[in-house]
């Protein structure tokens, strides 16, 4: 009994050592190869992206899986609307931009492998992704169009290098359009560069002399065209290329005296309140803004002259950002906005979403003072006088800027300049604040951007989605046009009676063609205006390829959203299309369409 015993407990001690040891080498030694191998078979899985809408709805872009394959390297990006260069750079910017509900957050897979000696272990621990969420911009894609439309008609005309512009809502600082040319790379790109703004600062100038309470109707003496500030026999002589005896405050903007302006900082305003009046209007300053925005700075400067050619945008540094949320602030009474992009809260808020900074401006009657001298600037014997309306509704009221372009060395060009403009459409109840900037031109503002300016504020009036109402009922009678009637989803027999009921001039642009209506545009013949309805059979879902040929790019668009990835050449509309009308077409097809001005 004893020697049973005996043997037990040697047994038992044995197994003991042989599982003790067993156990060191899983946990000490097999441990750290568990370790290594579980991390090395670690994978990140990409998060289903959000989408980049403008501010109406419409996708400017997408990121998807190809063939459902989820390596990143599969990912492709999607351009909607990749013929407008100026967009598509700015939409890169806002990709690469820090906006994480973009980009969701990326699953971890975390898979163990068989360890050295012990069983299979083939389980995975996955931390779940969260999907993208959509980022909506205060971008109208329609005013986008026309802006670019009219650059790729004007920059070969005047032989720029490129343009850049923007337009905002001077009501809430929304960017409805933008452009950034970067004349060193002879390119569009995110980044939003500075310039020496040259003439069309003047407006900043003068809003900062009336709020240090300078007299605008105080005459500022010419000095015929030269003047010297420190009267150094070395200095050089700053020029006005209408020289006169004497000016007030609206002729020096009217005829853009640079001595008047320069005088307004060095003998009425004093440098000091001139620069902090400036840093007042928050330059370079754009808190949140996801673009990269690059510039020197605006700085102080000790020689009297330098700060003389300051107060005419000579010596400093500004973006677009700068100069439209700075004349924004006079179009709206006096408030400044922070220039906005993105919409934090969506389409939904699109009309009233905003980021005030502060008043900038005391009195209202400030604001309607230099409107005044704006409106001067565009009236007979103005500056800009070349680019007033033929239609009466416009009260165009702007700046023009003729800045010479910088050599490597730092010194200015001779006959090269870029060419500016800045302003509202109306010196009253302005909706719309441009500034267009033509890069490397041997024009003047007036003459090179000007024009620019003129024919994106009159099509952007014209379009009958985008007209504010007021000009819609001045100039679109309803029983002519009914432009700001909707006859889209009607069919042709509800269209026709709805039409005589509010005796709507319309007509169709294809007899021969059944469905519903999928488009309306403003057309002219002898007869005067009427409103061309496209009629289309809607296809959506049924998986055929719906008839686009005839239609606007975005109206093709609308016909096609079931259809994941459509591809499109040119601008204008549709005179080509595969698969052809009626041929199988699903959600995973691959659609060509091309454009052109018919």
């Amino acid at each position: 009994m004893k020697i049973r015993l005996i043997a037990i407990a040697v047994f038992l001690s044995v197994a003991t050592i042989a599982f003790v040891v067993r156990l060191v080498q899983i946990q000490i030694i097999n441990d750290k190869i568990y370790y290594e191998d579980k991390t090395q078979k670690r994978s990140l899985e990409e998060a289903k992206y959000g989408r980049i809408l403008d501010r109406n709805g419409m996708v400017l872009w997408d990121k998807l899986h190809v063939n459902g394959e989820p390596e990143p390297q599969k990912w492709k990006e999607i351009h909607y609307h990749g013929h407008l260069e100026g967009l598509s750079a700015i939409l890169n910017g806002v990709v690469s931009s820090k906006i994480r509900e973009l980009r969701g957050q990326r699953a971890v897979l975390v898979k163990t492998v068989k360890s050295q000696r012990g069983a299979p272990i083939d389980e995975i621990v996955r931390i779940p992704s969260i999907e993208g969420k959509d980022v909506y911009l205060s971008i109208d894609l329609r005013i986008q169009e026309i802006v670019e439309n009219v650059i790729r008609e004007y920059v070969p005309r005047f032989n720029a290098s490129g343009a850049s512009v923007l337009v905002m809502d001077p009501r809430n600082g929304q960017i409805l359009a933008m452009t950034s040319f970067n004349p060193d790379r002879n390119r569009y790109e995110s980044i939003v560069h500075s310039f020496e703004p040259g003439s069309i600062f003047k407006p900043i100038t003068a809003i900062i002399a009336l709020e240090n309470g300078v007299d605008p109707n105080k005459q500022i003496n010419g000095e015929n065209g030269q003047w010297k500030v420190t009267k150094n026999a070395n200095e050089k002589i700053i020029k006005d290329i209408r020289s006169g005896k004497s000016f007030n405050m609206q002729e020096a903007m009217t005829v853009s005296s640079n001595i008047a302006f320069g005088k307004y900082v060095i003998e009425e305003i004093g440098y000091d309140k001139f620069f902090y009046g400036v840093k007042n209007f928050a330059i370079n300053e754009n808190p949140g803004f996801p673009l990269r925005v690059s510039h020197k700075g605006f700085n102080y400067v000790q020689y009297s002259r330098t700060q003389a050619t300051q107060g005419f945008g000579q010596s400093l540094d500004l973006t677009s950002l700068d100069m439209a949320k700075a004349v924004s602030s006079i179009a709206n009474g006096g408030v400044l906005y922070n220039p906005k992009l993105v919409l934090e809260y969506g389409a939904d808020s699109s009309a009233t979403e905003r980021d005030s900074v502060r008043r900038v401006i005391s009195t209202t009657e400030s604001t309607r003072i230099l409107r005044n001298m704006l409106k001067s600037v565009v009236d007979s014997g103005g500056t800009a006088a070349n680019i007033k309306s033929r239609y009466d509704f416009f009260e165009f009221a702007g700046k023009t800027g003729t800045a010479q372009t910088i050599d490597s060395v730092g010194r200015y060009k001779v006959g090269t300049y870029n060419s500016s403009f800045i302003g509202f459409e109306r010196a009253t109840d302005p909706h719309f604040v441009c500034l267009v900037t033509m890069h490397n031109t041997k024009s003047g503002g007036s003459t090179a951007a000007g024009p620019v300016f003129q024919k994106i504020m009159e099509q952007i009036y014209l379009h009958p989605e985008l007209s504010p109402a007021a000009f819609a009922r001045e100039y679109a009678s309803a029983d002519s046009l009914c432009s700001d009637v909707s006859f889209i989803g009607h069919t042709r027999i509800a269209a026709l009676d709805r039409a005589k009921g509010m005796r709507c001039n319309i007509r169709f642009d294809d007899e021969s063609i059944t469905g519903s209506v999928v488009a309306q545009t403003i057309k002219r013949d002898e007869t005067g205006e009427y409103l061309q309805l496209s009629l289309r059979e809607h296809q959506r879902n049924t998986g055929r390829m719906p008839d686009v040929r005839g239609l606007a790019l975005r109206d093709a668009m609308g016909m096609l959203e079931h259809i994941s990835n459509v591809v499109y050449d040119g601008v204008g509309k549709v005179y080509e299309q595969f698969p052809e009308p009626g041929e199988s077409a699903d959600r995973k097809s691959i659609v060509h369409i091309k454009l052109r001005e018919i």
